[in-house]
């Protein structure tokens, strides 16, 4: 730390501070960490670029504020010395010169403490006052997407379903905290016949807080698992908090949940006919299926009623979520013909499961996020896929907590069954993922990569064509 303490003082190091900042989410908890575990800040912005916003000008203002007090103290103490020819002032001066740097790093909490009281929250709390009337007066079906992972994807297929025969509007992107639902309320023209609202969950009470700002008729339940359980502490706490949607809609609303998530499986009880999975749901039964890296194909019967499918999608893990918007799709009116056009209209979304190709080699984009579910998915896919090497790309998942050792072997485990080179990005959670693939016996070529974004940039120079390389999550610079 010593040898790069100089790296504090360069131009750069504000803005270095309002990124780490801004990158962690303003979660000072993860900033402090960041800041304290780094000693070169010469190279802190690698993914992406500090982006401008409002909040960071007022930010910047506040740093450089601080900055100026520390100067005019070294100033003022620098006189005093020299006018009472004291050394004593002149250590004084030396002393804060060390210190400014931290007093940037630790004393930007006062600005965004200022602004946060004065500014964001009286504004965020008429915004969603407002919101809160917005839904309540709204006439339209309300779906609730809620889950540990597959929220984004889950309520993409459902908009993208339901907009073939109906007037509907979902909450764009990652848009799923109070502020941003409120947003999105407040853009709602009220001719709207669904609204489609993602639910972010990052501590117990968010999906009960969600649910009576947007006041959803029925949910989807995407499923559970060790996702954010820094945050959660206990999967007992994750569970409870994602089944607030359930005690908010009451027991006997239509709420979709994905049993092929082992935890919530363990939780369907087998009358519920809302447990969704690549077999079917609600009296829907999945027959001819197959799924490649172009896409999935399978047949969806009720009774007398047939639906040919067809999406760009990969993996028997988008077949559930995909029959479940049939099937809400069908009960809200839609008929067969409107539901088999809209299927085909499904694409991969963006870095999730998305693949394309390179030098005749197959590359599948799930870098988005990470989380232990998607591992076993496409691990799934990988190992069924023909190649001429399966390859296997990952740093490893975040946010695990205390299992976070268990998670990673299990991964090396999974990995280790269904690829025949492994590339790990080298991390905190390396040697986890390492002692899964030992116990599992791997064979196969293990590369440690020390310079992620390097590896991803020259990705065209180690496939070959044949090959199939699955590269799952990407960790944000505040992770190591």
């Amino acid at each position: 730390m010593i040898r790069y303490y100089w790296t504090r003082y360069l131009a750069i190091y504000p803005t270095t501070l309002l990124y780490m900042l801004q990158d962690s989410e303003y979660k000072l908890g993860q900033y402090f960490a960041w800041f304290n575990r780094t000693s070169d800040f010469r190279h802190v912005m690698k993914r992406r670029n500090l982006d401008i916003t409002p909040k960071i000008k007022l930010l910047r203002i506040g740093l450089w504020s601080l900055w100026t007090i520390a100067e005019l103290a070294v100033a003022v103490c620098i006189y005093i010395g020299f006018v009472n020819q004291s050394s004593l002032w002149g250590l004084i001066a030396i002393f804060i010169v060390l210190l400014m740097p931290y007093l940037m790093a630790y004393g930007i909490i006062v600005p965004l403490f200022i602004g946060r009281v004065l500014i964001q929250l009286p504004r965020e709390k008429a915004i969603i006052k407002e919101a809160h009337e917005i839904f309540a007066a709204h006439p339209a079906t309300r779906i609730a997407v809620v889950g540990s992972f597959g929220k984004t994807t889950a309520k993409e297929i459902l908009a993208t379903v339901l907009s073939e025969g109906l007037n509907v509007a979902a909450t764009p992107g990652n848009m799923n905290t109070p502020i941003g639902i409120s947003r999105f309320a407040r853009k709602l023209s009220g001719k709207e016949d669904v609204l489609v609202i993602e639910f972010g969950e990052g501590k117990p009470g968010d999906v009960k807080e969600l649910s009576q700002l947007s006041q959803p008729t029925m949910g989807i339940i995407t499923g559970i698992n060790e996702s954010h359980l820094e945050s959660f502490k206990s999967l007992e706490s994750t569970i409870s908090t994602i089944f607030e949607l359930v005690d908010y809609v009451g027991k006997n609303a239509t709420v979709y949940k994905n049993k092929e998530n082992d935890i919530l499986a363990d939780l369907v009880s087998p009358k519920d006919t809302f447990g969704y999975s690549h077999t079917g749901v609600n009296g829907w039964q999945v027959s001819d299926l197959e799924t490649d890296l172009h896409g999935t194909t399978f047949t969806i019967k009720k009774d007398k009623t047939v639906i040919h499918a067809h999406t760009k999608l990969i993996g028997l893990h988008t077949v559930g979520v995909t029959v479940a918007a049939v099937s809400i799709a069908h009960d809200l009116g839609l008929s067969v013909q409107q539901i088999e056009a809209s299927l085909k209209k499904i694409q991969p979304f963006e870095h999730r499961m998305d693949p394309r190709q390179l030098h005749g080699a197959w590359v599948i984009d799930d870098t988005y996020n990470g989380n232990s579910d998607g591992v076993k998915a496409g691990l799934a896919l990988l190992k069924n896929t023909k190649a001429k090497r399966r390859i296997y790309v990952t740093p490893g998942l975040v946010e695990q907590g205390n299992k976070t050792e268990q998670v990673h072997i299990k991964v090396g485990e999974q990995a280790a069954k269904s690829a025949d080179v492994v590339v790990l990005m080298k991390n905190s959670v390396t040697d986890y993922i390492m002692n899964g693939l030992k116990n599992a016996g791997f064979k196969g070529q293990l590369i440690i990569i020390d310079d992620p974004l390097e590896f991803y940039t020259n990705l065209e120079h180690f496939v070959a064509a044949g090959d199939v390389v699955l590269m799952q999550n990407d960790w944000t610079d505040n992770y190591v």
